[in-house]
């Protein structure tokens, strides 16, 4: 079983490192967007980068959990794992959604790139070195398409097989009824409680 992985926005391949499950581990690495391209169209052309000749599984992180739950439905995998995530767009926190969306287009592009004090507070991570390094790698660019395009994504899923981890103390998406809280998990728990859903994720594909 090979695990296709989704980092989040801002975020790299580096924070699933601390990921240990019993399956082989494989980072997409994020394409550029199309002006005005929707995540459902982004997924679609991302979702090609997803190799289906052997059995595998579909895992998303924060925006790329999004992301994610917008690839299954293109690719209907044997799971999908939604990580300090969302499941439909009411979840979308009210601060961006009463932005228009044409702001973000007239915003420079430093503006995209959050101060590292806010990333910590957000985030929650004790880890501050790791996530110091992937802010300072991020481009601002693909952030400023993600953002408009989080905003208003549609989130009409219909998913099978979908299992939902949510942190307990997350600031930016707080839990909700379908998802498997990890109690003391914040934003960034995908590195600071990396064996806890490790073990869910172990759990249910034993079962699945």
């Amino acid at each position: 079983m090979k695990v296709f992985c989704f980092s989040g926005l801002g975020a790299d391949e580096r924070v699933f490192k601390f990921l240990k499950i019993k399956h082989e581990l494989i980072p997409v690495s994020w394409v550029d967007p199309y002006q005005n391209e929707t995540i459902e169209e982004y997924a679609k052309r991302i979702s090609q980068n997803v190799d289906t000749n052997e059995p595998y599984c579909i895992l998303g992180v924060s925006f790329g959990g999004v992301v994610a739950q917008e690839v299954s439905k293109v690719l209907n995998p044997q799971y999908t794992f939604v990580i300090s995530s969302i499941k439909e767009n009411s979840q979308v926190p009210l601060t961006l959604k009463i932005i228009p969306t044409w702001i973000f287009k007239l915003l420079p592009s430093f503006l995209f790139n959050a101060p590292k004090p806010v990333a910590f507070y957000l985030f929650g991570t004790k880890e501050k070195k790791l996530l110091s390094t992937i802010l300072e790698d991020t481009d601002p660019r693909f952030v400023r398409w993600a953002l408009a395009a989080f905003k208003n994504w549609e989130s009409k899923l219909n998913l099978n097989n979908v299992s939902y981890i949510s942190g307990e103390k997350d600031r930016l998406f707080k839990p909700f009824k379908e998802a498997s809280v990890i109690k003391d998990g914040h934003h960034f728990m995908i590195v600071d409680k990396a064996e806890e859903i490790a073990r869910i994720i172990n759990n249910k594909l034993t079962k699945s």
